[in-house]
């Protein structure tokens, strides 16, 4: 930075003969736009970058499925229940708001439609084929609506 023509209003450093303003939010302006830090992803360097690249772009397919599955003695309204909270998921809500706006819609606190969702639901998982193909039954969505009632 030159020493500008009004010098007053600036004090010279005095190692470097660098000017700085006399105000002290336009000294902090001017070191800031000095010192500015790396990007974060320039600070880990390009070999690094391009490593973080390459693994992201060929990521591998996963080797299980999850299924879920509800009990067969599951009561009919915890089956509503589930099924509206997929439905909502689906749609694009996260699962915690899917599961506080279904259970204030079946008149139930959030904790108690958790654990009735949680007494009834599991999972299973099973390996993928080598083949690519997916066995029929996993490619249809995952919970249709159910109107047991």
């Amino acid at each position: 930075m030159a020493m500008p023509e009004n010098r007053s209003a600036y004090w010279a450093e005095p190692e470097t003969g660098q000017a700085y303003p006399l105000s002290f939010e336009a000294y902090r302006r001017a070191r800031e736009a000095e010192e500015r830090p790396l990007a974060r992803h320039l600070t880990l360097g390009a070999a690094l970058d391009r490593q973080v690249w390459d693994r992201w772009r060929l990521a591998p397919t996963p080797e299980v499925e999850v299924l879920l599955t509800i009990r067969a003695d599951a009561p009919p309204r915890v089956r509503r229940i589930a099924s509206e909270v997929l439905r909502a998921i689906r749609r694009g809500r996260p699962a915690g708001d899917a599961i506080r706006q279904v259970s204030s819609r079946f008149g139930l606190r959030q904790a108690r439609a958790r654990a009735c969702l949680a007494d009834c639901l599991g999972f299973q998982m099973r390996p993928v084929r080598d083949d690519g193909a997916a066995p029929a039954r996993a490619r249809q969505p995952v919970a249709y609506p159910v109107d047991l009632m």
